[in-house]
């Protein structure tokens, strides 16, 4: 449904107080926060547009992420190339780095779905002794396949170039189309002659094998030079060189790598330039060598020499095939079915279906609209436009990371950074079943099922992992983090650690049956599921002759900054809303309910201060620092209301946890506060001003990408390195307008709002 927004929120003339970072200039990098004015992004409302007029290059923040939900890449502030983080200050310092568990140098990130390698450890790590008891897994990269490079004597133009070298930039995104673009004038040192450039970039959301890129250049006189079509191996991080090489009698070139200890698993990539003929010798073909392209193993170009004429412009395309063994029994066969078939249809029919499919999804009908009814158009509200940004950013980022059911590639769910970062590496946490699907399983219960099907997949290996820990053999244990195989790990242990993992996805299971009402899907897996987990809970809770009541010891809550804790309230609550939904699930089925679940969902230790403030675990004491949303989800999205816990209670709690709330915590908090304030607080402006606060502070410009933290700066944030983009802050900010503004809840069998 459309749901018109502005004149809700016109009436909240709240003064927003940020909890956001410091005043000081930064030194190390560009401030991209959208609340500066360092970097433009400019807003087309009936595009659905984002453009930029500012160069920054070697800095994450002004990377486009592109992908169609099998394959993706981060693409270059200069066009769609290869490109690392640069140290601002220092070129001798330390490279800027990725987030735990890598801890790896940043760069433009590429990979396939599911592209997960193996390895004994990583960089960080929870449980290092967990660690000889199965390997990690850690997503791989494959070749950066976008990239065409011009060159014209000992210049060329690639993520590196110079800003002085570069004028007139502008640079786009498209959400309604899912086509970036990027525009400038070259003027390279040495060279006499200026040059109009421009790309185009998509990843076909028609054929998810398929990328195709355009290259345009004009030059202000006759002048010869080279191009070249790279697939640049940099970004294949984690993997090693399978086989490449240039086709002969052909324009077309292929590197094949696979992920790091899988010499079964092998991806392809293989790319056909498609080069104007009248202004490029194709006798002249080459192997490209560096210091046109990289050194790195896995790297392969073609290079051609090319005769330019002034003032007339000259195109070169190139059509890139992707595929792995995970998904393609013969991969190589796919990817080169995939260039080619892309060579042939051409660059107008690639481009033209694949707006058309990203037009039937990014619909007016399914993205929230802040427009005034009676105008159409946004009020001169600058809180309100950057609202609206955001809601369509968040639906195309989170959904460019997914295929649909029945595509029979989305079963690998959705990382933390989607499939053109490698934060977190990679792995699947809670984020996926817990912040991201909510709002996907409203609007696109197609493509959010990648989530749930990826539990399903794991569902044997899980009960592996209960068997391993002497759960009873009904149980399932699912590790906090989770590559190729699910198993338990340094980074991803299952026990003595976030047990709610378990319980997030049985009730992601349930919220997208309510929906779906597809019985025949939830009672092929994902009941047996919501079972298992309804097993492994029993055993867990154990019965406290003291207190008469069942406690969970060893463990952590959401907030992460309290470990090894008893009765940590969100997980204990979890488990007794699990045990009941069970045994509401047994009923309406017309079976018998387990009378000891019944028994120990209504006799929880649920942990409470004099004050009636519950606290986040037993032991807890007036000084805490909360590093994420814990108590405060009873209220959302468990709808908890067992032990008496009161509608005052959760406004009570709200607020004492507000101001507990670290600054330097990930960018989801305040979607849950907000949720919670517009359900329970008597004032609007609170709902309003933690709205803004989950949106203003961790936003980047130039194209609206969140980021994990409020501050990029880790001289200033508490030393995180920021996971980016962050999906888990787009698919947190994606539910406020359903569950906060319009009251929704999908926890139940029936519609409620």
């Amino acid at each position: 449904m459309r749901r018109f927004l502005v004149a809700s929120l016109a009436v909240l003339g709240c003064q927003l107080s940020l909890a956001g970072a410091a005043a000081e200039a930064q030194a190390e990098q560009t401030d991209f926060s959208i609340t500066n004015t360092n970097v433009s992004a400019v807003w087309n409302q009936t595009e659905w547009s984002l453009t930029t007029v500012d160069y920054v290059p070697a800095q994450y923040q002004s990377r486009i992420s592109l992908s169609n939900g099998y394959v993706g890449a981060s693409l270059a502030a200069a066009g769609p190339f290869f490109e690392y983080d640069l140290n601002q200050t220092n070129p001798d310092g330390d490279e800027p780095a990725n987030v735990w568990p890598l801890f790896s140098r940043r760069l433009s990130f590429t990979t396939i779905s599911g592209f997960y390698n193996i390895q004994q450890n990583g960089s960080g790590t929870n449980y290092p002794w967990l660690e000889q008891y199965g390997y990690e897994s850690f997503i791989a990269g494959i070749p950066h396949a976008t990239g065409i490079i011009f060159s014209f004597g000992d210049a060329s133009l690639d993520s590196t170039v110079d800003p002085s070298e570069v004028s007139n930039f502008e640079s786009s995104l498209t959400f309604k189309t899912g086509v970036a673009t990027w525009a400038y004038t070259w003027s390279p040192a040495g060279v006499s002659t200026t040059f109009k450039v421009s790309f185009k970039a998509i990843f076909s959301r028609v054929h998810p094998n398929l990328i195709a890129v355009e290259a345009q250049i004009t030059p202000s006189a006759d002048v010869k030079g080279k191009v070249t079509d790279v697939l640049d191996g940099r970004s294949a991080v984690r993997s090693y060189l399978a086989d490449k090489g240039l086709d002969d009698e052909s324009t077309t070139i292929f590197s094949a790598v696979h992920p790091d200890n899988l010499p079964n698993i092998t991806a392809y990539v293989v790319s056909t330039a498609e080069f104007d003929d009248k202004y490029t010798d194709k006798s002249s073909r080459v192997e490209a060598s560096a210091p046109i392209v990289s050194t790195n193993g896995t790297t392969i170009g073609q290079t051609f020499d090319i005769a330019l004429k002034s003032g007339q412009t000259t195109t070169f395309h190139k059509y890139v095939g992707v595929a792995s063994t995970d998904k393609f029994e013969d991969a190589e066969a796919v990817a080169r079915k995939a260039s080619k078939d892309g060579t042939s249809a051409g660059w107008n029919a690639a481009v033209s279906e694949h707006v058309a499919a990203w037009g039937e999804l990014m619909t007016e009908a399914a993205i929230d609209n802040f427009t005034d009814p009676a105008t159409g158009h946004l009020p001169p509200d600058a809180d309100i436009e950057i609202l609206q940004i955001a809601t369509v950013a968040n639906s195309f980022y989170l959904l460019q990371s997914l295929q649909p059911d029945g595509s029979g590639l989305n079963d690998n769910s959705l990382s933390v950074g989607g499939l053109a970062s490698e934060s977190y590496a990679g792995m699947i946490f809670w984020d996926a079943d817990y912040w991201m699907a909510p709002g996907l399983n409203l609007n696109f219960p197609s493509y959010s099922k990648q989530i749930s099907n990826f539990r399903v997949k794991q569902y044997e290996q899980a009960k592996k992992n209960a068997a391993f820990n002497n759960y009873p053999a009904e149980s399932v244990l699912y590790p906090w983090t989770a590559g190729r195989y699910g198993n338990c790990t340094g980074t991803g242990p299952c026990v003595d650690y976030e047990y709610h993992l378990n319980h997030d996805i049985a009730f992601n299971l349930v919220q997208i049956y309510n929906i779906t009402q597809n019985k025949t899907w939830f009672d092929d897996g994902p009941r047996q599921i919501i079972e298992s987990i309804a097993h492994m809970t029993g055993n867990l809770l154990d019965y406290n002759e003291t207190t008469k009541t069942y406690w969970i010891h060893n463990m952590t809550d959401p907030d992460e900054y309290a470990n090894h804790i008893d009765n940590g309230a969100f997980t204990i609550a979890s488990s007794a809303d699990l045990l009941f939904v069970v045994n509401e699930l047994r009923r309406n089925n017309g079976e018998a309910i387990n009378e000891t679940w019944k028994e120990m969902s209504e006799n929880i230790e649920f942990p409470t201060a004099a004050s009636d403030i519950t606290l986040e675990y037993q032991t807890m004491d007036n000084n805490v620092n909360v590093k994420q949303a814990d108590v405060i989800l009873l209220a959302y999205p468990l709808d908890y209301d067992q032990n008496n816990y009161t509608a005052s209670d959760k406004l009570l709690d709200l607020d004492y946890y507000s101001n507990r709330q670290s600054p330097n915590g990930p960018a989801m908090t305040y979607s849950i506060s907000a949720i919670v304030a517009n359900t329970f607080s008597p004032s609007g402006c609170a709902a309003y001003t933690f709205t803004l606060n989950g949106f203003l502070p961790y936003l980047r410009a130039p194209f609206y990408q969140f980021s994990e933290q409020n501050d990029d700066n880790v001289k200033r944030n508490g030393h995180q390195n920021p996971a980016f983009p962050f999906l888990t802050g787009h698919g947190g900010a994606n539910t406020i307008t359903p569950f906060g503004f319009l009251g929704l809840r999908t926890d139940r069998p029936n519609l409620y709002i």
